[in-house]
């Protein structure tokens, strides 16, 4: 929990931080009351810590601590119960890799500033930077699958935005399931420990997804609904694998922390045109691509 990390305070690593469990100070407010003058900047930064608690300032915790400790803000004790800060999930498809030769075409949202109601917003006109804008400011922890090297520089770059525009604290997931002994990308981890992907969409790709947009402009029907739905089956999963990755680190570390369990997210609403997808996968995909691809 957040309130009973102290990697933040310089000079404490993980060893050290056990030996203050040990030894009964488990949260700040312990910390504050013990008084351990020998552990240097512990009674300073403590007290920095608790001021931004009630305040709600989370920036000056997320900056103090390291970005693959951020894991640890997804839930916090609050009158004896466990509380989640505001989540976020998020993910981007784009054209390529980097802009400006490459663009967004849609970001996928779900969390607590959308109630939970898995969002799209579409690439196209001006409201969709406004919109994101709002639900990332509503936001305390944004969480991605490798958002720290690819989502979050890719929007930071096409909408001229700096880190106050995210949310302070960021779980990428790839790191975290990286340290928990997870290797791969984000379909290949869902299927190991959901045991999901089926139908249509289950080999659906990044560029796939680029082919998907490029039909959509080019008005084939049922384009942007099956793009949309792709990008949004990232989103959903990724509430899913923060709250088991939180309760496996904390495993870890020999703690009985239990992350808060986010609301049951469904997507059986949205449509997408499963025979679509089985023509650009199939073997006239190629010929179909040289059809739509951007000239």
């Amino acid at each position: 929990m957040l309130i009973e990390t102290f990697l933040h305070v310089p000079g404490i690593g993980e060893h050290r931080e056990k030996e203050l469990w040990e030894r009964g100070v488990r949260t700040w407010r312990d910390a504050a009351a013990s008084r351990l003058e020998s552990i240097p900047f512990l009674e300073e930064v403590i007290g920095q810590s608790l001021s931004a608690l009630a305040l709600g300032d989370w920036w000056t915790v997320a900056r103090a601590l390291a970005p693959v400790e951020h894991w640890r803000a997804l839930c916090r004790e609050v009158d004896a119960a466990v509380r989640p800060l505001r989540w976020l999930a998020l993910d981007i498809e784009t054209t390529g890799l980097a802009p400006p030769d490459c663009h967004v075409t849609v970001v996928g949202l779900c969390g607590h500033a959308t109630r939970f109601q898995p969002t799209a917003l579409v690439a196209e006109g001006p409201e969709w930077k406004d919109r994101l804008r709002a639900l990332l400011a509503e936001s305390d922890i944004l969480i991605t699958f490798n958002g720290r090297r690819f989502d979050v520089p890719f929007l930071a770059s096409s909408l001229g935005w700096d880190e106050s525009r995210f949310p302070p604290f960021h779980v990428d997931l790839y790191y975290l399931w990286k340290r928990l002994g997870e290797r791969g990308g984000l379909k290949k981890i869902q299927v190991r420990l959901l045991g999901r992907r089926e139908g249509e969409l289950a080999d659906v790709d990044g560029y796939t997804a680029v082919k998907l947009w490029h039909a959509h402009r080019r008005g084939v029907r049922g384009a942007l609904d099956t793009l949309v739905r792709y990008c949004l089956e990232d989103v959903v999963v990724l509430l899913e694998l923060a709250r088991l990755g939180y309760d496996r680190a904390a495993m870890q570390l020999g703690r009985e922390w239990q992350c808060w369990n986010p609301p049951a997210v469904s997507l059986r609403h949205l449509p997408y045109d499963g025979d679509l997808v089985r023509h650009i996968q199939g073997p006239g995909g190629y010929a179909w691509w040289q059809r739509y691809r951007p000239s």
